[in-house]
């Protein structure tokens, strides 16, 4: 038997004989035949109805058919439409996020667009072993059908059809889907619609008229967590795990219900948690973490709200101190981030950020340490009296004990301070948690946090991927 693999370049009916033409071009495809003769059988024109739709049906997507025949005969035996081992995700659409998933993509990974007029390669903003993602899909990629594929080192994908527009992109933007089940861990990059102000006003916020920078925002938030030193979410490939979504409404009003985020005197920005449940439901988003985009010039000092678990749906126990507490595996309410457009983006903000948004309001907040206040239970901070010389172990988690940081990572403590610190993981950078602006070598883009926060974090994120 022969076997025949390509594209179904033409299909044409003559008399009571389908003909198709299957290869790379229609110049070079070979000239396969379903003949539907009156002498078939039932099952005989049932196996040939199906060949023909399954044709059809790989001509009008544009996927690679594989067809088994004789080796001296064009008549049709099977058909076949095998898979690709890469998936575009969701519409592409010029001036748009566009995300590609795969396996195994290596960090030098291009995304190639392939058109009978043009190929058009782009450098991915974002680049993981398991999807890429683009800030825009550039209008160099011509409207209409295009082929698709990843290309890097000890990588060329398949290619994958692909219909490329310019109709005005969609409201929410899958970047990537994560695990297929019913609740993954969803992080929602959001652009804000209305802003309260410090006199109590609701007035349009500039991003949803500025996208460009709406989607740089995206890039740069995705990458910080991501790709930098400090692995906390990508620790054991837990973003392979994890949603990540992009909500882009230009039509949302600015009413009080959508004002996401308020101003704080002198230049703090807020995230209004109450309001991120009621406004992502009609998108269909249910959020572990919210990173609320705002355009205010004025009011661009980011600030975090702690996650509030949900106490009345499972979790996982956890000994801190000999006192049992719980990670909770849902939250009530997300998390949340008010970020600017204008964030430094040499910087850790939107790391530094979610290391407080995914810590619980309840059973464990992980605080800044560049501010000497403790205010409840906090996971990454204690206080001792004035004067008294800083233990030398921090605190015992399910019977581990770690260390106190003695030197503040190098910063060294104030003498009027009465916090400190666990130790951290690399000794020679601030925490992550801490004043990173301040990391030895001026580079805030190598600080991780410490031993017992990294630990508990871990165990945090793995209970609610568990879920």
């Amino acid at each position: 038997m022969a076997v025949t693999t390509g594209l179904v370049q033409r299909l044409t009916w003559v008399s009571s004989v389908l003909c198709a033409w299957i290869g790379p071009t229609l110049t070079s495809a070979e000239l396969l035949l379903i003949a539907f003769e009156s002498s078939s059988t039932d099952t005989e024109l049932s196996f040939k109805r199906n060949a023909a739709k399954l044709l059809a049906r790989a001509a009008f997507t544009g996927y690679p058919a594989t067809v088994v025949h004789g080796d001296q005969s064009a008549v049709i035996d099977s058909v076949s439409i095998g898979g690709f081992n890469i998936s575009p995700v969701g519409y592409a659409v010029h001036d748009d996020l566009y995300s590609v998933t795969g396996e195994g993509i290596p960090a030098d990974a291009k995304v190639v667009f392939d058109s009978p007029t043009v190929t058009v390669t782009v450098t991915p903003d974002l680049v993981r072993p398991h999807w890429v993602l683009l800030e825009t899909l550039p209008t160099s990629v011509p409207i209409g059908r295009n082929r698709v594929r990843l290309e890097g080192t000890g990588l060329v994908s398949d290619w994958v059809p692909v219909e490329v527009s310019a109709t005005p992109p969609v409201p929410v933007r899958v970047l990537y889907s994560g695990e297929p089940k019913d609740r993954p861990y969803n992080l929602v990059l959001l652009a804000n619609p209305a802003i309260r102000t410090e006199a109590g006003n609701i007035v349009p916020d500039p991003v949803l008229t500025n996208r460009t920078a709406y989607r740089d925002v995206v890039g740069f938030t995705l990458r910080n967590c991501l790709t930098l030193t400090e692995d906390l979410l990508r620790q054991n490939d837990w973003d392979r795990e994890m949603r990540f979504v992009s909500v882009f409404d230009s039509t949302a009003a600015a009413i009080d219900a959508n004002a996401l985020v308020q101003e704080d005197h002198p230049n703090v920005m807020e995230p209004r948690r109450a309001l991120l449940n009621s406004f992502l439901a009609p998108y269909g988003e249910t959020a572990d973490i919210v990173f609320a985009i705002h355009g205010s010039t004025t009011h661009d000092r980011a600030f975090s709200w702690f996650t509030t678990d949900d106490a009345a749906r499972p979790g996982t126990a956890y000994i801190y101190d000999g006192i049992a507490r719980t990670h909770g595996h849902f939250p009530s309410i997300p998390g949340s981030v008010a970020l600017a457009l204008d964030v430094d983006q040499t910087g850790l903000t939107p790391l530094h950020e979610f290391g407080h948004a995914g810590s619980d309001f309840n059973n464990g907040k992980v605080a800044d340490l560049y501010l000497d206040t403790v205010v409840g239970f906090n996971v990454n901070k204690k206080a001792r009296a004035l004067g008294t010389p800083i233990p030398a172990n921090f605190a015992n988690y399910n019977g581990t004990n770690y260390l106190s940081d003695q030197n503040r990572d190098g910063l060294g403590y104030p003498a009027t301070w009465t916090s400190y610190h666990s130790a951290l993981i690399d000794a020679t950078h601030a925490n992550l948690m801490d004043n990173y602006w301040l990391a030895a070598g001026g580079n805030p883009q190598v600080c991780r946090l410490d031993q017992l926060t990294y630990a508990w974090y871990g165990d945090r994120l793995g209970a609610k991927l568990g879920r």
